[in-house]
């Protein structure tokens, strides 16, 4: 987006850890009503970026500023976070929940009602906001745990792992509540292992894997560059330990982790073509590792298969 519109919300400057490889960073900036999608396998790094958004943690280098202030202590007001699991208070009803949240913000009393109730609205919650919230799914408290974020109109959303343990149904809910709070103008951070159902929303991407960022930017710019990237699982007939000291050196192999579910199965990113996966086969094939099946998970960068 044109830097006509002024200062940005979220602005990201060569973030790095010390698991980075040499020269490698993070920098991207969203303005209002924009949406960045931090994908990525599990163990990627994907928890530690969205804490540091959430000016929870401290990047080892660079800078997260939050209309031009460094994130921490004097822009939490700013920020509303919800992490990888909902963290809601079975005691309460929804309502008294977002009371007690509408306290501890020290919200104008005057308005801590309504702001309660477009808090429910928002999140698809007023037909259940007094019911305990024990007795609510973990769907209805993951939405919960979003309306207490909001609560206090914040202007960056920063939600861990959003669609994880979600049904079908219950995926497209959080989505429409996500495209609802884009619409207000937030600026929202959403981490996920694949980008699927995000894609609709995300106007930027940041694709992590162990010790990198593969890409980082806005998703129309990085098209080209993220076309041949594919999340694939592989079964070997035998000699696992052998393939993975092969697949662990081979150019374009990324993020490369052992099933301990399913006998001889690993999962990777991979970039390269189908002629580059056949070749991939090949060498494996030569050095007497023999392949039982191979497939793509098509949901990593939400493709259609």
């Amino acid at each position: 987006m044109s830097s006509a519109l002024g200062q940005p919300v979220l602005e990201v400057n060569h973030l790095t850890r010390a698991t980075f490889q040499r020269g490698i960073s993070i920098s991207f900036r969203l303005f209002p009503g924009e949406v960045i999608g931090i994908i990525g396998p599990n163990d990627s790094g994907k928890s530690e970026l969205m804490l540091a958004l959430a000016g929870l943690s401290r990047p080892e280098a660079g800078t997260i500023l939050l209309r031009g202030l460094p994130v921490g202590k004097q822009t939490r007001h700013r920020i509303g976070f919800v992490g990888a699991s909902p963290g809601v208070y079975e005691e309460f009803s929804g309502i008294e929940y977002l009371e007690f949240f509408a306290e501890s913000f020290k919200l104008d009393t005057h308005y801590r009602p309504y702001l309660i109730q477009e808090a429910l609205r928002l999140c698809r919650l007023q037909a259940v906001a007094q019911k305990p919230v024990r007795e609510l799914s973990y769907a209805l408290r993951r939405r919960l745990s979003l309306a207490r974020a909001v609560l206090h109109n914040p202007a960056l959303v920063v939600v861990d792992d959003c669609l994880s343990r979600l049904e079908r149904n219950e995926v497209r809910e959080m989505v429409g509540v996500l495209s609802e709070i884009r619409a207000q103008g937030k600026v929202l951070a959403l981490s996920s292992p694949q980008l699927s159902e995000l894609a609709t929303l995300c106007s930027h991407l940041c694709i992590l894997v162990t010790n990198r960022p593969l890409a980082c930017g806005e998703i129309r710019s990085l098209l080209q560059q993220i076309t041949n990237y594919r999340m694939m699982q592989v079964q070997f007939l035998q000699g696992l330990a052998e393939a993975v000291r092969h697949l662990e050196t081979y150019p374009g192999v990324f993020h490369l982790a052992v099933s301990t579910q399913t006998h001889h199965l690993v999962r990777f990113l991979f970039n390269g073509d189908d002629d580059a996966f056949q070749k991939l086969l090949d060498v494996l094939s030569m050095n007497g590792i023999h392949v039982v099946s191979y497939a793509e998970d098509h949901s990593f960068l939400g493709k259609t298969p």
